[in-house]
């Protein structure tokens, strides 16, 4: 990290009261940010939470070439992780976020930085916050934490830009080229799940049965096949994260009312169209979901248009 002591000391700020072992703990400027004894990185428990876990997990590759990066994640989403270009050591838990049986393996020493690359702190990620030791915690918060002492103000609010700056405030470069990549052997898998007779796989859209309805309803034309990842007519409910991901990466674009979907369209830049009545999908650059059926429709209008 080149010239990031002055920018430390600007952006550095914890909460008043501090979770217990933050308050503990000393940082030494700037050698604990230039050498580093590897990076923690936390992945939420939603769907849409693994991409910018995994999107910030690619530059600390890049960027610390032989540093020890360790992942804690939900169970799900483990297998996702093989879309970077060297694995990192995963640790995952079931259900509410909370430090694996086998995270003690890795050697978290008190020199590691934690890497929490979302706005908010949410009360579930609270228990991997205070349960480790690392000295320094760092995030692109919005508002102060006492889980967080390295808070990277940011002036975007979506992503992936909002991890962009919070690297170039601290010296780091971000790696905006990339994006995940769907190993061979999946591709041979989806092939098969697709065209199961032919093996040759046509274009097709993703979609969710409740968003294709509307579609239908505003008698929108629906150019390709549609493959549907949920519901009891759906041919592949049954199949697992890592596949379905792999589906939705392959798709000509995606159709959905479901945070999941419209987070992994997003992550893997595949046109997609959403419809976000509760208001929760995750901030993606230059995608903005609807927010009532008429706009929904109408995005999927401008969306045949352009064409993909």
């Amino acid at each position: 990290m080149k010239n990031v002591f002055p920018k430390v000391l600007r952006n550095i700020m914890g909460g008043r009261r501090g979770a217990a072992r933050l308050k503990n703990s000393v940082i030494h400027l700037p050698d604990d940010l230039i050498d580093p004894t590897g990076f923690l990185i936390y992945s939420g428990p939603e769907e849409s939470d693994v991409w910018p876990a995994i999107y910030i997990t690619n530059t600390l590759q890049r960027e610390f070439p032989g540093k020890n990066i360790v992942v804690v994640c939900s169970r799900r989403d483990s297998d996702l992780f093989n879309m970077l270009r060297t694995r990192p050591s995963v640790h995952s838990y079931e259900g509410r976020p909370a430090i694996p049986d086998t995270f003690e393996a890795d050697s978290i020493s008190d020199g590691t930085i934690l890497i929490y690359p979302y706005a908010e702190v949410q009360n579930d990620a609270e228990r991997v916050l205070s349960g480790t030791t690392c000295r320094i915690r760092m995030a692109p918060l919005n508002h102060s934490s006492s889980y967080i002492n390295l808070r990277v103000k940011t002036e975007a609010e979506v992503y992936p830009d909002m991890l962009s700056e919070m690297c170039s405030a601290i010296g780091l470069a971000y790696d905006a080229d990339w994006k995940p990549s769907v190993p061979n052997r999946m591709e041979e898998i989806v092939e098969h799940k697709i065209a199961p007779v032919s093996g040759r796989m046509l274009p097709y859209i993703v979609t969710t049965p409740s968003a294709i309805s509307i579609l239908e309803k505003s008698r929108a034309e629906i150019p390709l096949r549609t493959v549907s990842l949920s519901g009891k007519n759906s041919d592949f409910d049954h199949l697992d994260r890592e596949i379905k991901t792999v589906i939705i990466a392959d798709a000509s674009a995606v159709i959905t009312d479901s945070d999941d979907l419209w987070g992994d369209a997003c992550a893997h830049c595949v046109p997609v169209v959403g419809i976000d009545r509760s208001r929760t999908f995750i901030k993606w650059k230059d995608r903005e979901p609807a927010g009532d059926e008429e706009e929904f429709a109408e995005a999927w209008i401008r969306l045949l248009k352009k064409g993909w």
